[in-house]
């Protein structure tokens, strides 16, 4: 695994991150924290069994909701099961690493882009996890946004497989302690994972963390059998 690529992607979006704080009309003091607001009214208090339950019945329900959609992305892959079955030499596993490599591109572009055109509002949802030290707030605010666009771009259109897979591992613990955290000490945080509102009850953030460690599992998988590869259709041999 090349340092010099997770070096070079923290650098990166360091500098995508000051210009980003010059000359967006968001932006913050470079150093210092927004105000830690009050826990939101009727927001319950939860015990781990309470809250993965009320996370099961979120996703759940999201399920319902996008059922069609859901449904829709199952025919394909049933589909594309039937046909590369017709191939016994067709290799899979590339085929595997590509989808789930642009997967989790989509995702984390998707999740830093709200947050990096208003580093404000992403400030003030960070400070609310009253996880880092005031001072440390704004700034790590601003880089944070930007080293998801970074990783999520080069997850997708670089050859380093391996070195972005880590550096989304290493963000995912990052964001399962942080949510543990700040749900264990109760604290009435929204996840802000996609979205600057973040979640809208504790059910949601209880959500977001399983969401979070399930996907710790093929992200591991990514990195442990990654290595140096465009995206690419792997070719029947």
């Amino acid at each position: 695994m090349k340092k010099s690529i997770l070096f070079g992607a923290v650098v990166a979006s360091a500098i995508l991150a000051l210009v980003n704080n010059l000359f967006n009309s968001r932006s913050v003091a470079w150093f210092g924290s927004p105000e830690v607001l009050a826990k939101p009214s009727g927001w319950p208090s939860m015990g781990v069994a309470e809250g993965l339950k009320a996370g099961l019945m979120v996703g759940w329900k999201d399920f319902l909701d996008n059922g069609y959609l859901i449904a829709g992305g199952l025919l394909g892959l049933a589909i594309a099961v039937f046909l590369l079955n017709r191939y016994r030499s067709f290799p899979l596993a590339p085929l595997l690493r590509s989808v789930l490599r642009l997967g989790l591109g989509i995702m984390f572009i998707a999740a830093g882009l709200p947050k990096f055109l208003d580093p404000k509002s992403f400030a003030t949802l960070v400070a609310q996890y009253q996880l880092l030290p005031g001072f440390m707030v704004n700034g790590f605010t601003l880089w944070l946004s930007a080293f998801e666009l970074v990783v999520g771009i080069g997850i997708i259109l670089t050859l380093w497989e391996k070195e972005f897979g880590a550096l989304i591992g290493l963000m995912m613990v990052m964001f399962i302690i942080a949510l543990s955290q700040a749900l264990f000490r109760d604290l009435g945080i929204a996840c802000g994972c996609f979205d600057i509102e973040g979640a809208q009850d504790a059910g949601g953030a209880w959500f977001s963390l399983i969401r979070d460690i399930v996907l710790i599992v093929p992200i591991w998988w990514l990195v442990a059998t990654g290595g140096r590869r465009y995206l690419h259709w792997p070719r029947n041999r």
